[in-house]
């Protein structure tokens, strides 16, 4: 029993002492280091607002695109109608089928295919809106297009592939969608 005693003292004695170690694991993370990155991204996402904005507006100047052609959303999303459709909206949940075509919006590429439907075995692309996981400017799109439409969605880098780029796609580039809404389910 003596010895049992013993070994309680030495394991309470080794708590005691370790008790301002145990402590000192409450006090306050220092997160400078990770409030200093949210704010150069959020710097430099305002930065490429503007950039973006302007190689936007070089585009649709060169192609003799006036206000009256175009909207552009609170998020900096630009939509020039080609064809307006008449047919079913755009809606989460509805099984979509997509012809596009995407091309960067510089004037020194401005022609350069990026990607398209046509390499698809049906010609479209086919999906559930609001369940397949897609850039935020082609998700916003979209939803503002009807069975029928043709539209060029021009796409600011931070509504697209952002500081990152992906593929053939260089970081901080945006982009255009020239995108046809073949059929939206009933």
């Amino acid at each position: 029993m003596l010895r049992f005693r013993a070994q309680v003292g030495l394991l309470s004695l080794l708590v005691l002492c370790a008790s301002p170690a145990l402590w000192s694991c409450n006090t306050a993370i220092d997160t400078s280091a990770y409030d200093a990155a949210v704010q150069a991204s959020k710097d430099h996402q305002a930065k490429y607002q503007i950039i973006d904005d302007t190689i936007i507006q070089g585009y649709l100047k060169r192609h003799n695109y006036t206000a009256a052609d175009y909207q552009r959303t609170a998020s900096g999303l630009y939509l020039v109608t080609l064809t307006a459709g008449t047919g079913t909206q755009v809606t989460a949940g509805k099984q979509i089928s997509v012809k596009y075509t995407g091309k960067y919006v510089s004037k020194a590429v401005e022609n350069t295919v990026f990607d398209t439907s046509d390499n698809a075995p049906s010609k479209s692309f086919d999906y559930t809106v609001g369940i397949t996981s897609l850039i935020e400017g082609w998700k916003e799109g979209v939803s503002l297009m009807r069975q029928g439409d043709r539209k060029l969605l021009l796409i600011p880098s931070y509504l697209a592939y952002g500081p990152s780029g992906y593929g053939p796609i260089p970081p901080d580039t945006p982009i255009l969608f020239d995108m046809q809404i073949v059929t939206v389910s009933p």
